[in-house]
């Protein structure tokens, strides 16, 4: 049976790869798209047994749209492979005893698309990138060289100006590092899913998401529900937008509440659920145009709630963007993606300089500390500074370095969560071209 399960896949990676060649003649037209990203990371962690991480990776991701597929207005077809090569390779998991950098060799196809878009509905078939607002519980990861995907259906429905109500059924995601083929087994091109169709959470979700944009007062509802199966159930509603105040000022502002429950879904459950958290998120970020730029400001609260007595977990976000938010440091990018026991409070400032000249600069400072009680007293995890920097050098080029400096509190030993210093920064460039 495995031997037939891997020819299959074999078979079905040959066909797919294979797909483009003869789809050149059957389509109206054919766009193709290019993407290099180089880029250096380093990564010190206070007190760890680990070596620092360097690691200069580059990440080629190439894309060909077959617009009119078979002379079929609005039917199109997405072939995108990705490759991530390493250069400099003294991270882990491409070496044993240094620090983590989660950019592995390897070579995917991480989108193939079958879509169709007509009046008032879309409908796309496939291995897909999918993201709803902020990415804070769908997102793609796209800050690391390899996205994250679905495999998945997805229907977009506008029913009237202004409303779209989008509806997902996921088969299976697949992680940024996942190799995983059936038993193990992992090769290039191959279809690379984790496990379609197999007693594994997360697959055959669904997710429902409706937004609202009112264009005269420049703000945006939106109302969600994701059922990952065998997980957990999320709902929530959010409100954003950046009105205009008077002529030079805009005052952006991000309000949302969610709430999560025991999964609806459990035909993957790997054991009982015991789940009950809240979820909320308010930010304002007043910006200035002074005419040689905009200047703004960053004021935010987040708040994911603990696990109460006999909870299986606090709030959490397992297929979010998890380096979007929360520090760069990336502290608490596990935590919050499967436990959170004691929860999270992120409290952040930040300042930043947008220009066409000078770029964009930015600096955010985060205090972490958790919503229960830690098991011997405390709830401070420590304080983080983020920095950025990204300039656009010619139109098809852009230059960005950003740093991230964790500062561990004493309290937060007593429960190993973000208890140690972390440095990192990274210095990037990213080619695009298309046609």
């Amino acid at each position: 049976m495995a031997n037939l399960r891997k020819k299959g896949l074999y078979i079905a990676s040959l066909a797919i790869f294979s797909f483009p060649v003869f789809a050149i003649d059957l389509a109206k037209d054919v766009k193709v798209n290019v993407e290099l990203r180089p880029r250096y990371e380093y990564v010190d962690i206070d007190n760890s047994t680990n070596k620092e991480a360097n690691a200069l990776t580059i990440r080629i991701r190439t894309g060909i749209t077959f617009k009119g597929l078979f002379n079929v207005n609005n039917l199109d077809f997405l072939f995108e492979p990705w490759v991530v090569t390493g250069i400099v390779k003294d991270y882990a998991p491409e070496k044993s005893g240094y620090e983590l950098v989660p950019d592995p060799e390897q070579v995917r196809i991480n989108q193939a698309i079958l879509s169709y878009k007509s009046g008032l509905f879309g409908l796309k078939i496939g291995r897909q990138i999918i993201t709803f607002d902020n990415h804070r519980f769908i997102g793609h990861v796209g800050w690391r060289q390899m996205a994250q995907t679905f495999d998945a259906v997805r229907f977009d429905l506008k029913p009237m100006k202004g409303l779209d109500i989008t509806a997902v059924y996921v088969a299976a995601k697949t992680g940024v590092t996942d190799t995983e083929l059936g038993n193990g087994e992992s090769w290039a091109f191959a279809p690379h899913n984790t496990n379609i169709g197999d007693d594994v959470a997360g697959n055959d979700s669904l997710l429902f998401h409706a937004s609202y944009k009112y264009k005269p007062l420049g703000v945006n509802f939106a109302a969600y529900a994701y059922l990952l199966n065998g997980m957990h159930d999320t709902y929530g509603l959010k409100v954003n937008g950046a009105p205009k105040i008077m002529e030079n000022l805009s005052l952006g502002f991000w309000a949302e509440y969610a709430y999560q429950k025991d999964p609806t879904l459990t035909s993957h459950e790997n054991g009982n659920k015991n789940i009950g958290a809240s979820y909320y998120y308010l930010s304002l970020k007043p910006t200035y145009n002074t005419g040689y730029g905009k200047v703004f400001l960053e004021l935010g609260y987040e708040f994911l709630e603990g696990a109460d007595n006999n909870e299986t977990h606090g709030f959490t976000t397992p297929w979010a963007t998890l380096h979007a938010h929360n520090g760069w440091a990336d502290v608490f990018l596990v935590y919050t993606g499967t436990s959170n026991k004691y929860g999270l409070e992120d409290t952040r400032i930040g300042l930043g300089l947008q220009s066409k000249t000078i770029g964009k600069i930015m600096a955010r400072y985060h205090w972490f500390s958790a919503d229960k009680s830690f098991t011997g007293g405390g709830d401070k995890f420590g304080t983080e500074l983020d920095i950025v920097y990204t300039k656009k050098i010619f139109k098809n080029l852009a230059f960005g370095a950003k740093a991230a400096f964790y500062n561990a509190d004493d309290e937060a030993k007593k429960v190993r969560i973000g208890d140690k210093d972390v440095t990192k920064y990274w210095v990037w460039l990213t080619y695009k071209w298309g046609k």
